[in-house]
């Protein structure tokens, strides 16, 4: 006798949180024929939704209700009623509930979807709740939630809206990805290509497509965003910054940390960055305004500009102007510089205070204007600039220190006091 009760609570059990096809009304539409299922299912705030679908879209929004209400529509494009539920019964919806927890499944019984088939899905879960989403192909749409994100399409573009209270996990084959923000947690965002557009973030992010631009609001924490090829703008007071394109300008405003910028291609702007900058491209200008250590850039053709640098500066152009404002004079602090242009003027902006030793030239080949080095320090400058191969500078300043090494081609160098 006990065994048969505790064989009939298991069964009970197991009905209270197994699955159960899920049937809908058929009625005639404009096109073929419709099953709608609208269910709500009683469960508290805080469980999870846990979706799987082969193929379409799918739109999640919260209420200020504390159940999951499950909304699909299946359309059948046929001429028959008859025709119409053998279409519509071939796609099974499973909906299993496990106390605050919703699991529904939305495949077809045989390996393929009847082309004569659509599928519409939208489902309403309590603000304070998280879900876990995933379809083979077509759009996601989720709204402002209260818990984890967790969105994955084999091919479509994602909508997110605010999420608090937990972090967000975003990836498509390809399309757009749309992240309004997320506070108290951290964000990943892939695309296999397709633009990325992430609001305020207070965690980390890590930004990818395999092509397409990215523009990223502020960040709390660590970033990290690349793209195959497309521009990169970030508004940001992350603690550190890692932006790589393979061909497209990068813009960066602010970092409370070091910044890491790569291109293939395209110009590089960084603004007030308080830790480290190094800054790459193939071609193009850099701009550096500003930084809280050293400044390392390098470009295959472009002008460079270094302002506000609290560190050595090192930077090299192809072809191209450089000017550089060395900002810190304590000897206890790395300040050597090493500026090369393979054709170009350079300047560079030195303290008053600066204990250094000076190293400059100027290689001259078919020239066709006069170059000069001019210093506001005293330095032993040679060289005839009509006549000579070269003009050099040496010397040192405030008794000498680490190396200030300037090189150009015909171009002028001029050495200039703050």
């Amino acid at each position: 006798m006990k065994k048969t009760i505790l064989t009939t609570a298991a069964i009970l059990l197991l009905v209270s949180i197994g699955s159960a096809e899920e049937r809908g009304e058929v009625s005639k539409a404009f096109r073929g024929w419709t099953e709608t299922i609208d269910r709500v299912i009683d469960v508290g705030t805080g469980g999870t939704l846990v979706l799987n679908v082969d193929d379409g879209g799918l739109e999640i929004e919260s209420w200020d209700k504390k159940g999951v209400r499950v909304i699909i529509k299946k359309s059948a494009d046929v001429f028959t009623e008859d025709e119409a539920r053998k279409v519509l019964e071939s796609f099974r919806v499973e909906i299993t509930q496990d106390g605050n927890d919703v699991n529904i499944s939305a495949k077809p019984q045989r390996d393929r979807r009847s082309r004569s088939l659509d599928l519409e899905i939208r489902i309403l879960v309590p603000r304070p709740y998280s879900v876990n989403v995933e379809t083979g192909g077509g759009g996601i749409e989720i709204g402002d939630l209260e818990g984890h994100v967790t969105a994955r399409s084999g091919g479509g573009g994602v909508e997110i809206g605010d999420i608090t209270n937990g972090s967000v996990d975003v990836q498509t084959g390809g399309g757009g990805i749309s992240i309004e923000s997320i506070t108290n947690g951290d964000g990943r965002a892939v695309t296999g290509g397709g633009g990325i557009n992430v609001g305020d973030v207070s965690g980390n992010l890590e930004v990818e497509t395999g092509g397409g631009g990215i523009d990223v609001d502020n960040v709390g924490g660590e970033l990290t965003i690349s793209t195959g090829g497309g521009g990169l703008s970030i508004s940001s007071g992350a603690l550190s910054v890692t932006a790589e394109t393979g061909g497209g300008g990068i813009s960066i405003d602010g970092s409370r940390g070091p910044v890491e910028a790569k291109t293939g291609g395209g110009g590089i702007s960084i603004e007030g960055a308080e830790g480290p900058v190094k800054a790459r491209t193939g071609g193009g200008g850099i701009d550096v305004d500003g930084s809280g250590g050293p400044v390392v850039v390098s470009t295959g053709g472009g002008g460079i500009t270094i302002d506000d640098a609290r560190g050595y500066i090192e930077a090299k152009t192809g072809g191209g102007g450089i000017e550089a404002t060395l900002l810190v004079d304590d000897p206890d602090v790395d300040t050597h510089c090493d500026l090369n242009s393979g054709g170009g003027d350079i300047t560079i902006y030195l303290p008053a205070g600066l204990k250094a030793t000076i190293d400059a030239e100027v290689r001259l080949r078919r020239r066709r204007r006069t170059h000069t080095i001019e210093s506001d320090f005293p330095l032993q400058i040679d060289g005839d600039p009509d006549r000579s191969d070269e003009l050099t500078a040496h010397g040192s300043i405030n008794g000498g220190g680490d190396l200030i090494r300037l090189r150009t081609t015909n171009g002028n160098i001029r050495i200039k006091q703050l």
